[in-house]
């Protein structure tokens, strides 16, 4: 055997070994990747060790990042789906005053992974404005903050002690709801509370102040 043919057979060892090396490389780089968990928390001490093999993730829109897949308190915690929620007074509503438990509205709320809200309430008529549309974000371990915008109008559904029925339909003014609300460990419920401020067409006068808690109850599939 000559030496040419040593030589080519010894490049071609190599060159194989490296080619296995950067597959295996490519590897680690695509399948996984360790970030820091929902919300961008500093990683712990614990967080930093070095990794000792690949760890699935995910991305989840309105986390700010990818999700462990191994977190499944996260992972079943987040806000995103569909819930039947229920508002209660907490007594401080003004100028008109609403007694503490009173059931202020109740309805089914979609929270969104683009960040966007939907909510439709079963305590007003359709005809006055039951749908409202909003925008969240996390503020920390499981919880949320949102801002929805509902449009009141007074029309024939409009009870006589609220200076109905008006016929045709008249606007009334925007409604601005606020929630701030923190979802249990097994994601199937949250609760937290709310406020709602009724503003006449100018948006500026406001003509009701409304507080309370809200629970909501995961819609599920089964």
């Amino acid at each position: 055997m000559n030496r040419t043919s040593t030589f080519r057979r010894s490049i071609g060892a190599q060159a194989i070994a490296f080619g296995l090396g950067a597959i295996g490389l490519a590897s680690n780089a695509l399948a996984g990747c360790g970030m820091p968990g929902p919300f961008n928390e500093p990683p712990s001490v614990q967080d930093m060790k070095p990794a000792t093999g690949l760890m699935p993730a995910l991305y989840r829109p309105g986390a700010d990042g990818f999700v462990r897949v191994s977190d499944d308190g996260d992972r079943n915690a987040s806000i995103v789906g569909m819930w039947r929620v229920t508002l209660v007074s907490d007594g401080t509503a003004y100028p008109g005053p609403i007694p503490y438990g009173v059931v202020v509205d109740f309805g089914t709320q979609q929270w969104h992974s683009d960040g966007t809200e939907l909510l439709i309430s079963g305590g007003r008529a359709p005809s006055t404005g039951d749908v409202c549309m909003g925008v969240w974000e996390p503020t920390g371990h499981r919880s949320y903050k949102l801002k929805h915008i509902a449009l009141a109008y007074a029309s024939s559904d409009t009870p006589p002690a609220q200076g109905g029925p008006v016929v045709p339909a008249a606007y009334v003014g925007p409604t601005i709801i606020r929630e701030h609300v923190t979802v249990s460990p097994s994601g199937k419920a949250f609760e937290g509370m709310f406020t709602i401020d009724v503003y006449a067409k100018d948006e500026v006068t406001l003509l009701e102040h409304i507080a309370g808690k809200i629970v909501g109850a995961r819609v599920m599939l089964d």
